[in-house]
Protein backbone atom coordinates (compact mmCIF):
# COMPACT_ATOMS: atom_id res chain seq x y z
CA UNK A 1 0.00 0.00 0.00
CA UNK A 2 2.82 2.35 0.94
CA UNK A 3 4.72 1.46 -2.24
CA UNK A 4 1.67 2.15 -4.34
CA UNK A 5 1.21 5.60 -2.83
CA UNK A 6 4.87 6.45 -3.32
CA UNK A 7 4.66 5.23 -6.86
CA UNK A 8 1.69 7.49 -7.53
CA UNK A 9 3.60 10.45 -6.14
CA UNK A 10 6.55 9.74 -8.43
CA UNK A 11 4.24 9.49 -11.42
CA UNK A 12 2.63 12.80 -10.52
CA UNK A 13 6.04 14.43 -10.19
CA UNK A 14 7.15 12.98 -13.51
CA UNK A 15 3.97 14.14 -15.25
CA UNK A 16 4.43 17.63 -13.81
CA UNK A 17 8.01 17.79 -15.06
CA UNK A 18 6.95 16.67 -18.56
CA UNK A 19 4.17 19.30 -18.69
CA UNK A 20 6.55 22.05 -17.58
CA UNK A 21 9.08 21.04 -20.21
CA UNK A 22 6.44 21.06 -22.94
CA UNK A 23 5.18 24.47 -21.89
CA UNK A 24 8.67 25.94 -21.76
CA UNK A 25 9.57 24.55 -25.19
CA UNK A 26 6.30 25.84 -26.66
CA UNK A 27 6.88 29.26 -25.14
CA UNK A 28 10.41 29.35 -26.50
CA UNK A 29 9.24 28.41 -29.99
CA UNK A 30 6.46 31.01 -29.86
CA UNK A 31 8.87 33.68 -28.65
CA UNK A 32 11.32 32.78 -31.38
CA UNK A 33 8.56 32.91 -34.02
CA UNK A 34 7.22 36.20 -32.70
CA UNK A 35 10.68 37.74 -32.85
CA UNK A 36 11.20 36.88 -36.49
CA UNK A 37 10.09 39.03 -39.40
CA UNK A 38 11.41 37.06 -42.38
CA UNK A 39 10.07 33.56 -43.08
CA UNK A 40 11.82 32.20 -46.17
CA UNK A 41 10.13 28.82 -46.40
CA UNK A 42 10.64 28.80 -50.19
CA UNK A 43 14.42 29.14 -49.76
CA UNK A 44 14.80 32.15 -52.04
CA UNK A 45 17.27 34.17 -49.97
CA UNK A 46 20.80 33.62 -48.74
CA UNK A 47 21.68 34.06 -45.07
CA UNK A 48 23.14 37.50 -45.74
CA UNK A 49 20.00 38.57 -47.63
CA UNK A 50 17.80 37.40 -44.75
CA UNK A 51 19.91 39.47 -42.36
CA UNK A 52 19.60 42.53 -44.61
CA UNK A 53 15.85 42.06 -45.04
CA UNK A 54 15.45 41.71 -41.27
CA UNK A 55 17.36 44.95 -40.76
CA UNK A 56 15.18 46.68 -43.36
CA UNK A 57 12.03 45.42 -41.64
CA UNK A 58 13.30 46.73 -38.30
CA UNK A 59 13.85 50.18 -39.79
CA UNK A 60 10.37 50.19 -41.35
CA UNK A 61 8.74 48.99 -38.13
CA UNK A 62 10.49 51.70 -36.13
CA UNK A 63 9.22 54.34 -38.57
CA UNK A 64 5.62 53.12 -38.79
CA UNK A 65 5.06 51.47 -35.42
CA UNK A 66 3.49 48.48 -37.21
CA UNK A 67 4.31 44.77 -37.28
CA UNK A 68 5.74 43.89 -40.70
CA UNK A 69 6.40 40.41 -42.05
CA UNK A 70 8.05 39.00 -45.16
CA UNK A 71 7.05 35.47 -46.08
CA UNK A 72 7.90 33.17 -48.98
CA UNK A 73 6.16 29.86 -49.55
CA UNK A 74 6.33 27.16 -52.23
CA UNK A 75 3.76 24.66 -51.04
CA UNK A 76 0.94 23.30 -53.17
CA UNK A 77 -1.07 22.55 -50.02
CA UNK A 78 -1.53 26.30 -49.43
CA UNK A 79 -5.01 26.72 -50.83
CA UNK A 80 -5.45 30.50 -50.58
CA UNK A 81 -2.50 32.87 -50.45
CA UNK A 82 -4.79 35.49 -48.91
CA UNK A 83 -5.85 33.21 -46.05
CA UNK A 84 -2.23 32.12 -45.57
CA UNK A 85 -1.07 35.73 -45.23
CA UNK A 86 -3.80 36.63 -42.74
CA UNK A 87 -3.33 33.49 -40.65
CA UNK A 88 0.44 33.96 -40.42
CA UNK A 89 0.02 37.60 -39.45
CA UNK A 90 -2.34 36.66 -36.63
CA UNK A 91 -0.07 33.82 -35.55
CA UNK A 92 3.28 35.59 -35.49
CA UNK A 93 2.51 39.21 -34.63
CA UNK A 94 1.59 40.93 -31.40
CA UNK A 95 -0.02 44.12 -32.75
CA UNK A 96 -3.30 44.68 -34.61
CA UNK A 97 -1.65 47.08 -37.07
CA UNK A 98 0.70 45.88 -39.74
CA UNK A 99 1.32 44.23 -43.09
CA UNK A 100 2.22 40.73 -44.23
CA UNK A 101 4.04 40.56 -47.58
CA UNK A 102 3.71 37.07 -49.05
CA UNK A 103 5.51 35.67 -52.09
CA UNK A 104 3.81 32.43 -53.16
CA UNK A 105 6.11 30.70 -55.64
CA UNK A 106 3.70 27.82 -56.25
CA UNK A 107 0.93 30.20 -57.34
CA UNK A 108 3.41 32.75 -58.79
CA UNK A 109 1.62 35.40 -56.78
CA UNK A 110 2.41 38.33 -54.54
CA UNK A 111 -0.17 39.01 -51.83
CA UNK A 112 -0.16 41.91 -49.37
CA UNK A 113 -2.40 41.68 -46.29
CA UNK A 114 -2.97 44.97 -44.44
CA UNK A 115 -4.35 45.01 -40.91
CA UNK A 116 -5.73 47.72 -38.65
CA UNK A 117 -4.31 51.18 -39.18
CA UNK A 118 -2.19 49.99 -42.10
CA UNK A 119 -5.10 49.66 -44.53
CA UNK A 120 -6.00 53.30 -43.89
CA UNK A 121 -2.57 54.32 -45.17
CA UNK A 122 -2.23 51.64 -47.85
CA UNK A 123 -5.57 51.66 -49.64
CA UNK A 124 -6.38 50.10 -52.98
CA UNK A 125 -4.57 52.77 -55.03
CA UNK A 126 -1.34 52.61 -53.04
CA UNK A 127 -1.63 48.84 -52.88
CA UNK A 128 -1.47 48.71 -56.67
CA UNK A 129 1.67 50.85 -56.58
CA UNK A 130 3.25 48.38 -54.16
CA UNK A 131 2.34 45.47 -56.42
CA UNK A 132 3.63 47.34 -59.49
CA UNK A 133 7.09 47.62 -57.96
CA UNK A 134 7.09 44.11 -56.49
CA UNK A 135 6.02 42.30 -59.65
CA UNK A 136 8.44 44.32 -61.79
CA UNK A 137 11.38 42.92 -59.81
CA UNK A 138 9.84 39.46 -59.32
CA UNK A 139 9.30 39.13 -63.06
CA UNK A 140 13.10 39.39 -63.45
CA UNK A 141 13.70 36.91 -60.64
CA UNK A 142 14.99 39.57 -58.21
CA UNK A 143 12.86 38.59 -55.22
CA UNK A 144 15.15 40.25 -52.70
CA UNK A 145 14.81 43.66 -54.35
CA UNK A 146 11.04 43.12 -54.66
CA UNK A 147 10.78 42.84 -50.88
CA UNK A 148 13.03 45.88 -50.34
CA UNK A 149 10.93 47.94 -52.77
CA UNK A 150 7.71 47.10 -50.91
CA UNK A 151 9.23 48.05 -47.57
CA UNK A 152 10.50 51.37 -48.96
CA UNK A 153 7.11 52.15 -50.50
CA UNK A 154 5.38 51.36 -47.22
CA UNK A 155 7.57 53.80 -45.31
CA UNK A 156 7.00 56.45 -47.99
CA UNK A 157 3.22 56.05 -47.80
CA UNK A 158 3.31 56.28 -44.02
CA UNK A 159 5.38 59.47 -44.16
CA UNK A 160 2.96 60.99 -46.69
CA UNK A 161 0.08 60.33 -44.31
CA UNK A 162 -3.44 59.09 -44.87
CA UNK A 163 -4.86 60.21 -48.23
CA UNK A 164 -7.58 62.84 -48.19
CA UNK A 165 -11.18 61.75 -48.71
CA UNK A 166 -10.39 58.20 -47.60
CA UNK A 167 -13.10 55.60 -47.31
CA UNK A 168 -13.37 51.94 -46.39
CA UNK A 169 -15.38 49.46 -48.42
CA UNK A 170 -16.75 46.64 -46.27
CA UNK A 171 -16.77 43.69 -48.67
CA UNK A 172 -18.80 41.56 -46.25
CA UNK A 173 -21.71 44.02 -46.04
CA UNK A 174 -21.26 45.79 -49.37
CA UNK A 175 -21.22 49.30 -47.88
CA UNK A 176 -18.78 52.22 -47.78
CA UNK A 177 -17.65 53.94 -44.59
CA UNK A 178 -15.39 56.87 -43.91
CA UNK A 179 -12.33 56.43 -41.73
CA UNK A 180 -14.44 57.36 -38.68
CA UNK A 181 -16.76 54.43 -39.30
CA UNK A 182 -19.76 56.43 -40.59
CA UNK A 183 -21.65 55.00 -43.56
CA UNK A 184 -21.13 56.78 -46.88
CA UNK A 185 -24.24 57.03 -49.07
CA UNK A 186 -23.49 56.20 -52.71
CA UNK A 187 -25.77 56.27 -55.74
CA UNK A 188 -26.97 52.83 -56.76
CA UNK A 189 -28.65 51.73 -60.00
CA UNK A 190 -32.11 52.58 -58.68
CA UNK A 191 -31.04 56.14 -57.85
CA UNK A 192 -29.48 56.61 -61.28
CA UNK A 193 -32.57 55.33 -63.13
CA UNK A 194 -34.81 57.56 -61.03
CA UNK A 195 -32.66 60.59 -61.84
CA UNK A 196 -32.82 59.77 -65.56
CA UNK A 197 -36.62 59.41 -65.48
CA UNK A 198 -37.12 62.65 -63.54
CA UNK A 199 -34.73 64.50 -65.82
CA UNK A 200 -36.53 63.18 -68.91
CA UNK A 201 -39.92 64.27 -67.59
CA UNK A 202 -38.63 67.76 -66.79
CA UNK A 203 -37.05 68.15 -70.25
CA UNK A 204 -40.18 66.91 -72.01
CA UNK A 205 -42.36 69.34 -70.03
CA UNK A 206 -40.05 72.23 -70.84
CA UNK A 207 -40.09 71.42 -74.56
CA UNK A 208 -43.89 71.20 -74.60
CA UNK A 209 -44.12 74.54 -72.81
CA UNK A 210 -41.83 76.30 -75.28
CA UNK A 211 -43.57 74.72 -78.27
CA UNK A 212 -47.00 75.74 -77.03
CA UNK A 213 -45.87 79.26 -76.24
CA UNK A 214 -44.60 80.02 -79.73
CA UNK A 215 -47.09 78.04 -81.80
CA UNK A 216 -49.35 80.18 -84.02
CA UNK A 217 -52.84 80.42 -82.52
CA UNK A 218 -54.81 81.28 -85.70
CA UNK A 219 -54.77 78.01 -87.59
CA UNK A 220 -52.65 77.41 -90.62
CA UNK A 221 -51.06 80.40 -92.29
CA UNK A 222 -49.03 80.43 -95.48
CA UNK A 223 -46.87 83.29 -96.58
CA UNK A 224 -46.70 83.83 -100.36
CA UNK A 225 -42.97 84.29 -100.83
CA UNK A 226 -43.19 84.72 -104.60
CA UNK A 227 -45.46 87.76 -104.39
CA UNK A 228 -43.99 89.51 -101.38
CA UNK A 229 -40.31 88.53 -101.29
CA UNK A 230 -37.21 89.35 -103.32
CA UNK A 231 -33.90 87.55 -103.45
CA UNK A 232 -30.54 89.28 -103.86
CA UNK A 233 -27.36 87.23 -104.24
CA UNK A 234 -23.99 88.61 -103.28
CA UNK A 235 -20.57 87.11 -103.72
CA UNK A 236 -17.99 87.47 -100.93
CA UNK A 237 -14.36 86.43 -101.25
CA UNK A 238 -11.83 85.94 -98.45
CA UNK A 239 -8.09 86.18 -99.18
CA UNK A 240 -5.67 84.44 -96.81
CA UNK A 241 -2.75 86.72 -95.98
CA UNK A 242 -0.79 85.23 -93.10
CA UNK A 243 -1.16 83.13 -89.97
CA UNK A 244 -0.03 83.79 -86.42
CA UNK A 245 0.33 80.92 -83.90
CA UNK A 246 0.86 81.65 -80.22
CA UNK A 247 1.78 78.85 -77.84
CA UNK A 248 1.78 79.04 -74.07
CA UNK A 249 2.84 76.24 -71.76
CA UNK A 250 0.35 75.56 -68.98
CA UNK A 251 2.26 74.35 -65.92
CA UNK A 252 0.88 71.40 -64.02
CA UNK A 253 0.30 71.68 -60.32
CA UNK A 254 2.67 69.45 -58.36
CA UNK A 255 0.95 66.53 -56.65
CA UNK A 256 0.16 67.09 -53.01
CA UNK A 257 0.99 64.53 -50.37
CA UNK A 258 -2.08 62.60 -49.43
CA UNK A 259 -4.13 64.25 -52.15
CA UNK A 260 -6.80 62.34 -54.02
CA UNK A 261 -9.37 59.80 -52.95
CA UNK A 262 -8.46 56.48 -51.41
CA UNK A 263 -10.63 53.45 -50.83
CA UNK A 264 -9.58 50.45 -48.78
CA UNK A 265 -11.44 47.21 -49.41
CA UNK A 266 -11.58 45.25 -46.15
CA UNK A 267 -13.25 42.12 -44.77
CA UNK A 268 -13.79 40.55 -41.37
CA UNK A 269 -11.60 37.57 -40.47
CA UNK A 270 -12.80 37.28 -36.90
CA UNK A 271 -14.60 39.48 -34.40
CA UNK A 272 -11.48 41.52 -33.58
CA UNK A 273 -9.59 41.31 -36.88
CA UNK A 274 -10.22 43.13 -40.15
CA UNK A 275 -7.93 42.88 -43.16
CA UNK A 276 -7.48 44.76 -46.37
CA UNK A 277 -5.05 43.94 -49.12
CA UNK A 278 -4.77 42.35 -52.51
CA UNK A 279 -2.53 40.33 -54.77
CA UNK A 280 -1.17 40.02 -58.28
CA UNK A 281 0.54 37.34 -60.31
CA UNK A 282 3.98 37.72 -61.90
Amino acid sequence: MRMTKRREQWLLWLAGIVVCLMLSVGAAVSAQAAGRQVYDDAGLFSDSEISELTAAVNVAEEETGWDLMLLTVNDSSVGSTQSYAEEKFNEYTEKDNGIAFVLDMNARLFYIATAGEAYEYVGDTRLNELLDDATAYAGDGDYYQAMIAMLNDTVTFYQEGKPDHSSVYDADQGIYRDVSGNNVRLLDLKDILLAIVVGGVVCAGFCLFITGKYRLKFGRYRYNAREHATVKLRTNEDHFVRQYVTRRKIPKDPPKNGDGGNTSTVHQVRADARFGGGGRGF
